[in-house]
Formats: C-alpha cells, sequence, structure tokens
C-alpha cells in the first residue's frame, strides 16, 4: 500500500530531530581530529563556520515555509530546475547521509570499547544502526519522544561541561592560535561546515511536521541559535583545559578525557552517557531523513514503486530498511572519520546550492505555492541570500577538494555512477511507454496531499 504520512511531529519534535542531527557527531567524535589540525583556534573555526549556515537556515525558511513536502529540497530542484539534476543533489544527499551514519556509528563504538574493554566494535556499530532502523519503522510519534528524551539529557550534559570548564580554561592553551598555519585553519573550517548539515532534515520530513508552514522556520531558528552557543562554548572549553595535539593523540574520546581533568566522576559519566546518546540521536534522524528523501524518489517513478509503500505504523518501510542496510554495508567499509566528515561536506555543498537557487526562482517558477508562506522576503534580500549561499557553498567545496581532493573524487565518482542509473532508469521506463522526465516534474498526488494538509 501507498498510504499516507502522518503528520505528527511538533515544533519540539523539530528541534529535537535539528539539533540531535547537527551535534552528535561533531562534539563526540570529529573535534579531537579537527584540534589536531588547526589547534587552539578550532573554536574560532566553528564560530566561521556558521556564516554558511545562516544562509543555508534563510533558504529553507523560505523552502519550508512554503513548500512542506517530503524531500522538499529534492522537490524543489526537480520541479524548478531540472529534474536530472535534482536526482544528482539527491543522491549526494544520500551519500552524505550514509556517510555520516558510518561516522557516527563507529564513533559509538569506540565510546563503548572505551569503558567495555574487548567489546566488538564493528558489532557495536552494526548493532546501533539496526536499533534505531527499528525504532524509525515504528513511526514518527516513537521516533520523537526517544529523540527529545536523549536531547535533554546531551544538552545538560554540554552545560555542565561548558559552564564548570569556563572556570578552568588555561589561557596559556589558547597560544598559538594557529600552530599549523592559517590553510590548516580553512580547511578545519570547510570540515566543520559538516557539523551544520542537519538544518536541511527539517525539510526533508515536512510532510510529517504538524503546521509546517510556522513550525518549520520556527525550529530552524530555534536550533540555530542552540546549536550555536553550544558549539562555540565547547570548542573554546576543551581546546582550554586540553592540549590541542594530546587531543588529536586520544582520538575520539578526547572530550571525556577534558571533562575528567576538571569534573567529578559522576559528572564525567553522566557526559559519557550523554555523548553515547549524543550519537544515537544522530543516527536515528539520519535514518529518518534518508528514508523520506528516497521515499520521494519512490514517488516519481526513479526506483521501483515498492519504495513507495507506507506501512500501517505510517512509515516509509521499504525506504527506511534499504537506508539500514546500506548504513551497515557502510560501517563495514569504514574509513578515517575526516574522510566521511569530508564526503558530508561535498553532499551538503551541492544539495543546498542547487536547493538556493531552486528557491530563489520560486518566486517566478511556482508564485502561488510562494504566496502561501508565511515568511516572505522581498527580492533584495531574496538576492542578498541567494548570492551568499552561492559564495558561501562554493568556497566551502574548494576548501573540502583542497583538504582532500581524493575523497572528491571518490565523491564525483559516486554521482556520475547516479547519472548513469537516471539514464539507464529513464531508457528503462520509456520502453514501458512512460517519460521520466515528464513524470518527475509533476507534482505527485501524495506531494499535493500533503500541502493541502499544511
Amino acid at each position: 500500500m501507498t498510504g499516507k504520512l502522518e503528520r505528527s511531529l511538533s515544533l519540539g519534535g523539530g528541534v529535537g530531530l535539528i539539533v540531535g542531527l547537527v551535534i552528535g557527531a561533531s562534539i563526540f567524535v570529529l573535534i579531537p581530529t579537527l584540534a589536531g589540525m588547526t589547534g587552539p583556534s578550532l573554536y574560532l573555526a566553528y564560530a566561521v563556520s556558521v556564516v554558511p549556515t545562516i544562509f543555508t537556515a534563510l533558504y529553507l525558511i523560505q523552502l519550508g515555509g512554503a513548500m512542506p513536502v517530503t524531500g522538499a529540497n529534492y522537490f524543489i530542484i526537480t520541479r524548478i530546475l531540472s529534474p536530472g539534476a535534482g536526482f544528482a543533489t539527491s543522491v549526494a544527499a544520500v551519500i552524505g547521509m550514509i556517510s555520516t551514519n558510518c561516522l557516527v556509528a563507529w564513533g559509538f563504538a569506540e565510546y563503548v570499547k572505551t569503558y567495555v574493554p574487548g567489546v566488538n566494535v564493528t558489532f557495536v556499530a552494526i548493532g546501533i544502526v539496526l536499533l534505531f532502523g527499528a525504532i524509525n519503522w515504528l513511526g514518527v510519534r516513537t521516533f520523537e519522544w526517544i529523540q527529545v528524551i536523549m536531547i535533554l539529557f546531551l544538552i545538560v550534559a554540554m552545560l555542565i561541561f561548558g559552564v564548570a570548564g569556563m572556570f578552568n580554561v588555561d589561557p596559556a592553551l589558547h597560544h598559538p592560535l594557529f600552530p599549523n598555519g592559517t590553510g590548516k585553519f580553512f580547511m578545519v573550517i570547510a570540515i566543520a561546515t559538516f557539523s551544520w548539515g542537519g538544518f536541511v532534515a527539517i525539510t526533508e520530513v515536512a510532510g510529517e511536521v504538524k503546521n509546517p508552514k510556522k513550525n518549520i522556520p520556527l525550529a530552524i531558528l530555534i536550533s540555530l541559535v542552540i546549536v550555536m552557543v553550544l558549539y562555540v562554548v565547547q570548542t573554546y572549553v576543551f581546546t582550554g583545559v586540553l592540549r590541542w595535539d594530546r587531543a588529536a593523540e586520544i582520538g575520539p574520546t578526547a572530550f571525556i578525557a577534558a571533562a575528567a581533568l576538571f569534573l567529578p566522576a559522576w559528572a564525567v559519566n553522566f557526559i559519557v552517557i550523554s555523548a553515547l546518546l549524543a550519537m544515537a540521536t544522530t543516527i536515528n534522524a539520519i535514518l529518518l531523513m534518508a528514508a523520506r528523501e528516497t521515499l520521494a524518489w519512490g514517488r516519481d517513478s526513479i526506483i521501483p514503486q515498492i519504495f513507495r509503500r507506507i506501512s500501517r505504523f505510517g512509515t516509509p518501510d521499504m525506504t527506511i530498511l534499504a537506508m539500514t542496510l546500506l548504513s551497515v554495508v557502510g560501517v563495514l567499509f569504514a574509513a578515517e572519520l575526516d574522510r566521511y566528515a569530508l564526503m558530508v561536506v561535498f553532499a551538503l555543498m551541492v544539495a543546498q546550492g542547487l536547493g538556493a537557487v531552486a528557491v530563489w526562482r520560486m518566486p517566478y517558477a511556482m508564485p502561488e505555492i510562494y504566496n502561501s508562506s508565511l515568511f516572505r522576503f522581498s527580492p533584495f534580500w531574496r538576492c542578498f541570500i541567494w548570492v551568499g549561499c552561492m559564495i558561501c557553498f562554493t568556497l566551502i567545496f574548494l576548501f573540502g577538494w583542497l583538504a582532500d581532493w581524493k575523497t572528491g573524487v571518490v565523491f564525483s565518482i559516486i554521482v556520475a555512477s547516479g547519472m548513469v542509473y537516471w539514464q539507464a532508469r529513464k531508457y528503462f521506463l520509456k520502453k514501458r511507454g512512460m517519460l521520466l522526465n515528464e513524470s518527475v516534474k509533476r507534482i505527485s498526488e501524495e506531494a499535493i496531499a500533503e500541502m493541502e494538509g499544511a
């Protein structure tokens, strides 16, 4: 059955989705690696990396407020720019999602290994992916209350670390700011952009958000403030209590080592539990988002029709299964954490770049839909946001390529493979009397129902 998704994700659930996806991997997995690259200037790199995120948030507010449908970013690119470009962008996004799950699952396993010596990290990484695949299958309501509980633990833990840490920062550890040169600093800015990628998640599940034209923009704004404060404070304290080179040497669990330098044992243990929950929130949210992105493919006949099916729990069970299994495969072929992060950065810059172009053109291409939005910007501000997105996304993509061109090549090959699939699928459907380009340009019945239900 195709069925219908249920609008049951509240404003709090939307904030939990974004914050959980944005914070988990960076704070507790990636930060030690980035500290080893740029040194004490890590907190400045995170502060600068918020700039492209602000532009991202502004274009997503326009998108979510006007077009609250499943896979909204993919949807608007295929309808306003081109079906092929939309699918290529969507392939890039799914690559990024799966890469994130691999990164976080391995980070989760490394934390468990620290406290349970001898545990099989591969088994733990696969197990956590399968667990949250099952939770996603049970529905958005189940996802939401589990996500919100885990996020509350995370915020309390980060406040304990940040507030207590401010009284224990050693100013001497923040000098020199750039021990490895400014080149590494700019590369870290590019990789740190990965940390902000979760904001697009709310538009991927827009078809399940209550009162989406109001709650999606609000969830983005609230989450942006929360995450910006937490990131800058945490990274400032982290590099102020633990030497940057020592942090890189310790690896993913360096955040806990830093906490142990000034917090009592009970607080450190609480942060350990919260770290595990933070990574779990990311895996939970990624599976939710990736399944909806690929559900949009099924609705457009890009993949077989079985992938548009909705289960009795109101979830796209086949796409959840597919994304869970692909994440497991990714875990088995794991690479270095920074390479996974860069893969996500490349995917985000492509997906968000084309999405921003499509949103800029929305008032002309889809005036009725755009005018129904509660959040509309003047022509000047729409142009300003578009130009800002183009400059930021292009620079971040180039910095990422300079950081590791080999990962960029791998990313390009995967996207090119997606385009080969697109052409093969067009040929296959044409033989059966269906024109894929024309089919994708139409607005599906499910998308119309979601917009009408908004």
